[in-house]
């Protein structure tokens, strides 16, 4: 069974976190239904933690995202070990069904599934064309241990309320 896209109660599962989020769902969405040949997609930031999907039915999205991530960190390790250079892509092939991820920078991944006799070499210059813009959207969203370090102990106990003097 094929998913279809629908509304977040259904089979399309965007996290609303703000505009970004906005972007990237537009974008999943124009990329899937301009190449029919791919069944399911995730837009997955570096952390494992799903930012916009368009998934299989039942499938669990959190452990989708994190093991998409986690493939892609075996891999940029196992380069790393023999030396074989930066980690663009990696594939998994099945009997029925192929997985694709594709790194965004140093900012997430984009994972789909195609079916496994798929015409891969189109599937993937739109899929590298799409990594390329959601670079650009998800690198600009800032990381708050990248102003404040990793140590944010500070924060306990505060309130936006401090900052608005409400009391």
């Amino acid at each position: 069974m094929e998913p279809s896209l629908q509304t977040r109660e259904n089979n399309l599962k965007i996290h609303k976190e703000g505009n970004m989020n906005n972007q990237v769902e537009q974008i999943l969405k124009a990329m899937v239904k301009k190449n029919p040949q791919i069944k399911s997609a995730a837009v997955v930031n570096s952390e494992g933690i799903l930012i916009a999907s368009h998934l299989f039915p039942g499938t669990n999205e959190s452990s989708f995202g994190a093991m998409a991530a986690a493939l892609l960190g075996l891999g940029e390790h196992t380069l790393q070990e023999i030396k074989g250079g930066k980690l663009r892509e990696v594939y998994v092939r099945g009997d029925d069904m192929m997985l694709v991820i594709v790194g965004i920078s140093n900012v997430g991944v984009i994972s789909i599934t195609v079916d496994a006799e798929a015409p891969l070499g189109v599937i993937l210059v739109e899929v590298r064309k799409t990594a390329e813009l959601l670079e650009g959207i998800i690198s600009k969203q800032q990381d708050i241990t990248e102003i404040l370090g990793s140590d944010l102990s500070l924060l306990e106990g505060f309130s936006f309320k401090d900052i608005l003097g409400e009391e």
